[in-house]
């Protein structure tokens, strides 16, 4: 019984980890084309991005968005199921552990496309334009916000 509860509770954990990077993603750009377009101005304007620039930054998010949809409507369904089995009468602790686990994997795999997105990115830019966007990472933590239409969003 001991071991049944500390693997629910870990669970829990874990789900209520997954669910704030989850928020965190969407408060951070990574769906809509609003967002998109958004972010595609603020690094056009405060990196003075050429047009040719532009082009391959607009190239880089719809490629980046045709991959990250499915897998975040992915990881969206599986916190929905680790919920529902949460919700139940009598929680599965290893059924609710292995869909977590996935969810976390598809979380992982949305990171490695980030990741890419900010490798091709700074491919395009010039040593100033580089070491701007390093300013503007570091001037927010590692974390900017979408907080109104000057704020720095996630590069």
């Amino acid at each position: 019984m001991k071991r049944i509860l500390t693997l629910v509770l870990s669970a829990a954990l874990v789900l209520g980890a997954s669910f704030a990077v989850q928020a965190q993603m969407h408060g951070h750009g990574m769906h809509g084309k609003g967002m998109m377009s958004n972010h595609e101005a603020f690094l056009t304007k405060a990196l003075n991005l050429t047009a040719d620039q532009q082009a391959a930054v607009t190239k880089l998010h719809q490629d980046l968005m045709a991959k990250a949809q499915p897998l975040m409507q992915q990881h969206r369904q599986q916190m929905a199921e680790v919920k529902t089995l949460l919700d139940g009468v009598n929680p599965n602790a290893t059924e609710i552990g292995q869909k977590t686990i996935a969810a976390h994997a598809t979380m992982l795999q949305l990171k490695s496309l980030h990741e890419d997105f900010k490798t091709k990115l700074s491919a395009l830019l010039t040593p100033d334009q580089k070491t701007k966007l390093d300013q503007l990472h570091q001037a927010h933590g590692g974390h900017p916000s979408f907080g109104g239409p000057d704020a720095a969003p996630e590069f």
